[in-house]
């Protein structure tokens, strides 16, 4: 007879303080950690590589995108896909939320009866969901959370509130858009799949632009995706965005330009490629008249504020 698997429990004291009871990283991931289960909500998001997410019995397949939201009391741990260094890059964002923290955004905001259920109810009560990431927000509001977590400038706090109960509410509404079946849906291992599952034909036209930016789609053929005349589409995308098809897609372009300069060191011509733009003069231009830098500024004042950051507190274990 097999002896059952003992499985620690993490109560946050290495990460979370009264004064501080939140936690936000980025690490790569390894074979060093074991499972274990926590005594506080977690959310994993995984910004490159791939790997295997071990969660309560189950075993998933991860890649960029995948987002889990684990309650109290759920067990996991992330693996790389293999133990080879030249093949274990796997990349995990991690948002640890405190009970008093929990407690400081029932007080600050009002959250409704369903995200509070969600966010205080153990697992199993609460299961863990799983998420695709389909259109870049969750790594948006991930980066913007890493970003104030570690910077700590005046008034940080507040944004990390902001930013974490902004979180939540995409975790739970894409949730829902994605479960045909509404909130009984919510059931272990089941994935979320929110461009499929969109509703609004202009959904279904931004979603296919963000997935493939490398792609320059003509509005007649956006119109066609999302079910819609050129002229209807025009004027609800104009409405929806408050700006024109060609300046959306620069912004959105230059948006995910930032996040390749600021996670990878890839090169700028090698980036420009990877969202669409084959003309480097042109983008190095453009990304100036949105940011007020070229990307090589970007980057390289990024890189000074994460150093002043690290100086600043020492390094970071």
């Amino acid at each position: 007879m097999n002896a059952k698997r003992i499985v620690k429990t993490d109560d946050g004291s290495n990460y979370l303080t009264p004064e501080l009871p939140i936690f936000v990283n980025r690490v790569q991931e390894s074979f060093a950690l074991e499972q274990h289960n926590h005594a506080f909500v977690e959310i994993n998001y995984v910004s490159e590589g791939n790997g295997f997410q071990y969660i309560e019995g189950r075993t998933i397949p991860v890649v960029k995108g995948d987002l889990f939201y684990l309650p109290v009391g759920a067990s996991h741990v992330f693996r790389p896909v293999s133990p080879q260094k030249d093949r274990n890059r796997l990349i995990v964002y991690n948002c640890l939320l405190g009970e008093s923290f929990v407690r400081q955004l029932e007080e600050a905001f009002p959250l409704g009866k369903d995200l509070s259920r969600m966010l205080t109810s153990a697992y199993p009560e609460q299961p863990w969901l799983h998420i695709k990431d389909r259109d870049g927000v969750f790594q948006r509001l991930f980066d913007s959370l890493q970003e104030e977590y570690t910077r700590k400038q005046a008034d940080f706090y507040p944004i990390l509130q902001a930013e974490t109960v902004r979180l939540l509410v995409h975790i739970r509404r894409f949730w829902l858009t994605a479960s045909s079946s509404g909130p009984a849906a919510l059931t272990d291992g089941a994935s979320a799949q929110p461009v499929e599952a969109a509703t609004d034909p202009l959904d279904r036209a931004i979603a296919l632009m963000r997935a493939k930016l490398e792609e320059t789609f003509s509005v007649t053929q956006l119109a066609a995706h999302a079910g819609l005349s050129e002229r209807h589409f025009r004027r609800r995308f104009a409405e929806r965005t408050g700006m024109g098809y060609t300046d959306y897609v620069h912004k959105m372009r230059v948006e995910a330009s930032c996040e390749l300069l600021l996670t990878t060191t890839d090169k700028v011509a090698s980036i420009a490629q990877r969202v669409g733009y084959q003309d480097i003069k042109f983008f190095n231009r453009l990304f100036k008249s949105k940011t007020g830098m070229t990307p090589r500024e970007f980057r390289g004042a990024a890189r000074k504020r994460q150093n002043a950051a690290l100086d600043a507190k020492g390094g970071v274990c």
